[in-house]
This record gives C-alpha cells, structure tokens and sequence, in this order.
C-alpha cells in the first residue's frame, strides 16, 4: 500500500487503483509537493483521470531468453 512505502523516485511499477479492478504500469516520479504517478511515459498524472492509485509493485524481471 502506498500508505506503508512509496516508491524510488523516477521508478516504472505496477499500480492498483482504488476505484478500477485492472492494474497498470505507471511512473512514479517526486516534486515539491510530494510524488505523483503517471501512466507509463504519459505526461498526465494518474489522479487527472480520475484513478487514484492504493498500492503499487516492482516490475519483474524481463524474460530474457537462455542461450547456451
């Protein structure tokens, strides 16, 4: 939940939205005022479409194919 941690600034996670049942990835980035998430590279913030987001996580690893 975003009330125990926040992210690293300027991290790309996966978000949960209070008020929608699909997550997203998104963008966290730190201001003056706090931090704000957007969604994946958009300049909009997350709140302006109405989403507010509860809780995020790390992306996983990319699937990297094993070449040996």
């Amino acid at each position: 939940p975003i009330s125990e941690q926040l992210p690293e600034d300027e991290s790309y996670i996966i978000v949960s939205f209070e008020n929608a049942t699909m997550p997203d990835i998104a963008r966290y980035e730190e201001n003056d005022e706090g931090g704000t998430f957007y969604p994946g590279d958009d300049e909009n913030h997350i709140q302006a479409m109405e989403y507010f987001v509860n809780a995020w996580m790390p992306l996983p690893e990319p699937y990297r194919q094993n070449d040996e």
